[in-house]
C-alpha cells in the first residue's frame, strides 16, 4: 500500500472512486444523497437519511460492543496491549503485509458492478470470483481486521485503507434505488437473492454476508472512529429489520434452514450502540428453534450440524441474554459450549469434521484432513471470550481458549509466506499435511495454504481477524485488579488503573513468565492463571525473593499489594508430557506437553495407517518442545502441532 498521503492525495495507485475522500460525516451524507436521489445513510424503513427514531434506552458511550455486556467493565480495549516480540507478533506482522497489500478495488469490484457501475479493477478468484454466491464476504473482514489493525497497532496505512473501503460501500449503499434495490441494501449480489431465499430457492447463504458488512461497518466505528460507518451500519441494521420483519414467525423459520452467520450478534451489538429497540427485534427473528431448542433443554443434538453455521447462533444467544435477560439465550449459551469442550473437541482445541459436528465422544472414528475447521475455533473463542468475562474466577474457560490459540490459530499461518496465509483446516488423519481446501480447490497447489487473489474462502477472512487480535484475551480485568490469562510477550497499559505492565515469556519453550510493572503506581492484585496442565505447585518469586504460593492447578495465582514501577513478578508453571486418550478409543492417544499438542514429523512420508507409539518411549531430545519417540519401531521427532508446517505429520497414535 502506498503511504498515506499519497492515498489522500486523489487516487494515485488507480483506486476506482465512488465518492472522493476522506469528506467530513456532513459532507459525506450529501453527497450520497445527491447521488443517489434518495435516502441512503440512515432509517431506511423512514427513508430519511439523517432522522432516528428516540433510543428505547440510553446508547453505549462506552467500551466495545463485541465484548458485550460484562466486557465493558472486563475486558481491555485492545488498543492498551501490544504484542511485543515472538511468534505471536510475527504472525500479526505478516498479516499485516497482506492487509495492506490487498487491493481493495478488486474486492470492491463486484460491488460496483451490482450497483450499475463500472470498474477497471480486475475481478478476484476462488470464493470472490464474480459467478460465486457469497462474493463480497471478505470485504466485511477486510474492514475488521483493518480496524483491529489500526487499535492494536496505531498503523495509519490500515486506518486510511479501512476508511477508503467504507466511504465507497458507504456510497453505493447510497445508490440501491437507483439500482433497483431497497433502501440501505448492500451486497455485491442482487436483492433478488433474498426473493429466492424467502421462496425457498436459497442461495449459498446472502444474509451470511450482510453480517460481514454490518460487522466491518460497527468495529470500523468502534475501533476506528468512523462515524459514516455506524450510518452505514444503521441503514444496513433498517433494511434486515425491514426485511424481516415482513415475514411470519413460520416463514422466517424456513429461511433460518439458510446460513446467517452470526447477524443476531451483530444487529444486537447495533442496538448496544444505538439504544435503538428495532435491531434487538429483528435480531430475535433470527433464533433457529430446530436448532437451538434442544441446547436449552441441555440435549446435544449436534450430529450431522454445520459447525460453523452453528456457534454464530449461539454466540448471537449469549449476546441477547446479556440485553434481554432471557434464560433460554443463556442456557443455549452455557449448555453448547459444555457439549463441544467436553463431547466434540479434538486434541488441538479445534471441532468439526468435514465441516460438521458428529456424535458426542466422536474423534479417533472422526479423524481426516478435514477436521477443525479454523473458522469453528475463530467462533468458539469469541464465544468463550464472552462466557469468560463473566465468570474470570473459572481457568477452563481460559484453558480451553489457550489449547486453540496456541496448537490452531497460531498455527493456522503459513510462516512462509509474506502475507501470512491462512488454511483452512486443521487435519488429524494420519500422514495429515497443512493445505489450502482441496475439496474446493482440488487443482490447487497443495503445498500452498492460499494465495493473494485466488482463495478467499471464509477461512483465509476469519485468518484475516484472528491474526489482527491476539491481543484481546491475554489480560482482563475487575474491581480488584488484572488477570493474567495468557502466557503472551505483551504490554498493557492499564488506563484506569495508571500502570503499565510488561509481560516477557518464551512460553511454551519456557514454562515461565516475567511480569514488571514499568510506569505508574497501584493497589491492585495481579492474578496469574495456573492452568489445569500444571504438573506441580507453581513457583513464583517477587523482586528476586520467593514468596509462598497457595495457588493449584486450576486456581489463580494472586498477589495483591502497592504495585510500583521496577516490581516483578516471576511464575513457573512445571510441565509434563501426557498422553491423552480418545474418549471414543482409549488406545488411541495424543501427546501434549503442557497445552501444546505434538505431532511427529514425517516430511514426505505420506502414511495413510495410525502409527503405533511405544509410550515409553517418548523423551525430550534437548531443544525447546522438541521430543523422540519410538513409532512402528522407526525413530519420530515430534514438534508442536502448530510448528508443523509444509510436511506430513502425525498427533494421534495407537498405543496398544
Amino acid at each position: 500500500m502506498r503511504p498515506a498521503e499519497t492515498l489522500l492525495g486523489g487516487f494515485a495507485r488507480g483506486y476506482d472512486p465512488v465518492v472522493p475522500w476522506p469528506l467530513s460525516r456532513r459532507a459525506f451524507l450529501a453527497a450520497v444523497g445527491a447521488a443517489a436521489g434518495a435516502a441512503a445513510v440512515g432509517s431506511a424503513a423512514a427513508g430519511d437519511a439523517l432522522q432516528l427514531t428516540p433510543p428505547a434506552r440510553v446508547p453505549m458511550t462506552t467500551g466495545y460492543a463485541p465484548d458485550g455486556t460484562a466486557g465493558v467493565t472486563a475486558a481491555f480495549p485492545v488498543s492498551q496491549v501490544r504484542l511485543l516480540s515472538g511468534p505471536f507478533r510475527e504472525n500479526q506482522r505478516r498479516n499485516t503485509s497482506y492487509l495492506l497489500f490487498v487491493d481493495p478495488d478488486r474486492l470492491l469490484r463486484s460491488f460496483r458492478l451490482n450497483y450499475g457501475l463500472t470498474s477497471t479493477a480486475r475481478p478476484c478468484g476462488g470464493w470472490e470470483a464474480p459467478h460465486i454466491d457469497i462474493r463480497g464476504h471478505n470485504t466485511g473482514h477486510l474492514m475488521s481486521a483493518l480496524a483491529l489493525t489500526w487499535a492494536n497497532t496505531g498503523d495509519r496505512a490500515a486506518l486510511d485503507k479501512g476508511r477508503y473501503v467504507v466511504r465507497q460501500l458507504a456510497a453505493l449503499q447510497g445508490r440501491a434505488a437507483a439500482a433497483g434495490f431497497s433502501p440501505g441494501y448492500l451486497s455485491a449480489f442482487p436483492e433478488s437473492y433474498f426473493d429466492r431465499l424467502e421462496a425457498g430457492h436459497p442461495p449459498w447463504s446472502p444474509y451470511y454476508m450482510i453480517h460481514k458488512y454490518l460487522a466491518g461497518f460497527i468495529d470500523q466505528y468502534q475501533l476506528a472512529g468512523d462515524e459514516v460507518a455506524i450510518e452505514a451500519a444503521i441503514s444496513l441494521g433498517d433494511w434486515v429489520d425491514w426485511r424481516t420483519g415482513r415475514l411470519t414467525y413460520d416463514h422466517m423459520q424456513r429461511v433460518l434452514e439458510t446460513e446467517y452467520g452470526g447477524l443476531p450478534e451483530a444487529l444486537t451489538n447495533l442496538y448496544t450502540i444505538t439504544g435503538q429497540q428495532r435491531y434487538l427485534l429483528a435480531a430475535e427473528r433470527f433464533y433457529h428453534a430446530r436448532v437451538l431448542d434442544p441446547m436449552a433443554r441441555g440435549q446435544d443434538k449436534l450430529d450431522g450440524l454445520h459447525a460453523n453455521t452453528t456457534v454464530p447462533k449461539v454466540i448471537s444467544c449469549l449476546r441477547l441474554w446479556e440485553e434481554t435477560g432471557t434464560d433460554l439465550y443463556h442456557r443455549v449459551a452455557v449448555n453448547f459450549w459444555r457439549m463441544v469442550a467436553r463431547d466434540h473437541t479434538y486434541a488441538v482445541g479445534g471441532a468439526s469434521n468435514y465441516e460438521h459436528f458428529h456424535r458426542p465422544g466422536a474423534i479417533a472414528g472422526q479423524l481426516s484432513n478435514y477436521t477443525c475447521e479454523n473458522c469453528v475455533s475463530y467462533n468458539m473463542l469469541k464465544l468463550t471470550r464472552l462466557l469468560h468475562f463473566h465468570q474470570q474466577d473459572r481457568t477452563d474457560l481460559v484453558d480451553y481458549y489457550e489449547r486453540a490459540l496456541f496448537n490452531q490459530m497460531l498455527g493456522e499461518q503459513d510462516p512462509d509466506s509474506a502475507h501470512g496465509f491462512n488454511i483452512y483446516y486443521t487435519g488429524l488423519s494420519p500422514g495429515a499435511f497443512k493445505q489450502q481446501p482441496m475439496n474446493y480447490f482440488p487443482r490447487g497447489n497443495p503445498d500452498v495454504y492460499a494465495t493473494d487473489y485466488n482463495t478467499f474462502t471464509c477461512d483465509n477472512a476469519t485468518g484475516m481477524e484472528t491474526q489482527a487480535k491476539f491481543a484481546d484475551t491475554i489480560y482482563s480485568r475487575d474491581e480488584r485488579g488484572i488477570f493474567v490469562n495468557l502466557f503472551v510477550p505483551s504490554e498493557l497499559t492499564c488506563a484506569d488503573r495508571a500502570v503499565t505492565l510488561r509481560q516477557t515469556t518464551r512460553f511454551p519453550d519456557e514454562p515461565s513468565t516475567r511480569i514488571e510493572i514499568t510506569a505508574g503506581l497501584a493497589l491492585m492484585a495481579i492474578r496469574v492463571r495456573v492452568p489445569a496442565w500444571t504438573a506441580s505447585a507453581p513457583v513464583a518469586r517477587l523482586n528476586g525473593q520467593p514468596i509462598p504460593v497457595t495457588a493449584r492447578a486450576g486456581g489463580w495465582l494472586a498477589v495483591d499489594r502497592l504495585w510500583q514501577r521496577g516490581d516483578v513478578l516471576e511464575v513457573t508453571l512445571p510441565m509434563r508430557l501426557t498422553l491423552e486418550p480418545a474418549p471414543d478409543d482409549r488406545t488411541v492417544q495424543s501427546a501434549a506437553y503442557g497445552p501444546v499438542v505434538l505431532s511427529g514429523a514425517y516430511g514426505r512420508d505420506n502414511r495413510t495407517t495410525m502409527p503405533r507409539l511405544k509410550p515409553g518411549s517418548l523423551a525430550a531430545e534437548g531443544g525447546p518442545l522438541t521430543f523422540g519417540a519410538k513409532a512402528d519401531s522407526q525413530d519420530v521427532r515430534l514438534l508442536p502441532v502448530a510448528r508443523a508446517q509444509h510436511q506430513h505429520y502425525n498427533v494421534y497414535w495407537k498405543t496398544a
